[in-house]
């Protein structure tokens, strides 16, 4: 089957809001009877919210995102999509098994590696990159040959900087979260600026195949978002934020857009660099009196930030990061179209 390009784009995009959407409140419903809860720490007697809703999201974002290859097939790479669909699924089920077991964090840096090498061994991407200062680099060393297993490409951005780049953006998204809505929203507001750009950079298959995998992921954060919107009757988990961050590395490597990518997570540039000030340890709560949330401690966290200078509602201070977002998303744009 090939249905156009334009029907088959909003198609995923409502099969994979719907399922989200039809699943969550049966999924929220068993979570509560289980008892498989968290508290709200940003709101008065810190009240408790089904955790683990990132279940539904993933539903819907896998299902829609592998539709493409029923309903446009012409237009996509089936080898590469199923490669990118492992990959994400990969680190969807990493992101839970962390929820769940509560991972050390050694292993959360270590763990993302696994799901990069469906990205490896498809080899998606390129062998050359423009890098500051440094002009354009080419990462393809030439080959080797070993015994029994034979001749082997040496692509150190294949071999290296894809399993950087899926480490990195899944736990990018991982720090500048734990307030409602907030890091769902991000995800949306970062997935339509990587569309625009893709479409006005020109489109190839992979381009395709990164739209539909955006598209799938709007359509069911969007759906999520109803429900963690304040105040949150479910949160997402691990499962969503890197599966986020999975997608978007997956994104910037099948259009090649790594300057994009590095201009559009500026705001989680900072967090991380903010972080590192606490070794990691800095939670991104604050201390809620009369509605709104205060901060007084060593800054470390765009959070505790805006929490000192504006002692912000919880919806406040989320408008204020979506805000952040938007800024850095037309930076991208706008220094990338200039360039």
């Amino acid at each position: 089957m090939h249905l156009p390009l334009g029907v088959t784009l909003p198609l995923v995009g409502i099969i994979s809001f719907a399922l989200t959407y039809i699943a969550l409140p049966p999924l929220i419903r068993k979570l509560m009877r289980k008892n498989m809860v968290a508290p709200d720490m940003n709101k008065k007697g810190k009240p408790k919210a089904a955790k683990f809703g990132g279940i539904a999201v993933f539903l819907g974002f896998i299902v829609a995102f592998l539709l493409p290859l029923q309903l446009n097939t012409s237009s996509i790479s089936a080898e590469i999509l199923l490669g990118v669909a492992l990959s994400t699924s990969l680190i969807a089920f990493l992101g839970f098994a962390d929820d769940v077991l509560d991972i050390p964090d050694i292993y959360r840096v270590v763990l993302p590696l696994f799901a990069a090498l469906p990205l490896m061994l498809i080899k998606v991407g390129t062998t050359t990159m423009q890098l500051p200062l440094l002009g354009e680099v080419d990462f393809y060393l030439g080959s080797i040959a070993l015994p029994i297993v034979g001749t082997i490409g040496l692509n150190m951005y294949v071999l290296l900087l894809i399993p950087i780049g899926v480490v990195a953006t899944s736990n990018l998204i991982n720090l500048l979260a734990g307030f409602n809505g907030l890091e769902v929203g991000l995800g949306i507001i970062i997935c339509i600026f990587l569309i625009l750009f893709l479409i006005t950079s020109g489109l190839d298959k992979n381009k395709v195949i990164a739209i539909f995998l955006l598209i799938s992921l709007i359509g069911s954060l969007g759906a999520f978002i109803i429900f963690n919107w304040y105040p949150a009757k479910v949160f997402p988990g691990n499962i969503v934020t890197y599966l986020i961050g999975a997608s978007i590395a997956a994104v910037v490597i099948l259009a090649n857009i790594e300057r994009f990518g590095a201009i559009l997570l500026m705001p989680q540039i900072v967090e991380f660099l903010l972080k590192s000030r606490s070794r990691f340890n800095a939670e991104n709560f604050g201390t809620y009196v009369d509605g709104r949330l205060r901060y007084d401690g060593k800054v470390c966290s765009l959070t505790h930030l805006l929490m000192k200078l504006f002692n912000p509602t919880e919806k406040q201070l989320v408008v204020m990061l979506y805000g952040i977002q938007t800024l850095a998303g037309i930076a991208a744009l706008l220094l990338l179209v200039a360039a």
